[in-house]
């Protein structure tokens, strides 16, 4: 056994239950802001309104939504 008292075990498991928590919550973080950084996640910018009055959908957005878009307008007859 140690020498430590009983609250001061806790309190220490408590310390490096938060610490690690932290890390591997910044360290996730950290790798998604990462990945939308790099366009490994694609994220629209336009969420709320649709496609057709979306800036970035006439510079060439490739996101799925923006391609099922750009299939119906261009099978409905104009």
């Amino acid at each position: 056994m140690s020498n430590m008292p009983e609250d001061a075990q806790e309190g220490r498991r408590a310390f490096f239950k938060t610490v690690g928590r932290t890390l591997v919550l910044g360290i996730t973080g950290a790798g998604v802001a990462a990945m939308v950084r790099k366009g490994t996640i694609d994220t629209c910018i336009n969420e709320l309104s649709p496609c057709s009055k979306c800036v970035v959908l006439s510079q060439g957005c490739e996101l799925p939504k923006a391609m099922d878009h750009r299939r119906q307008s261009d099978a409905k007859p104009s």
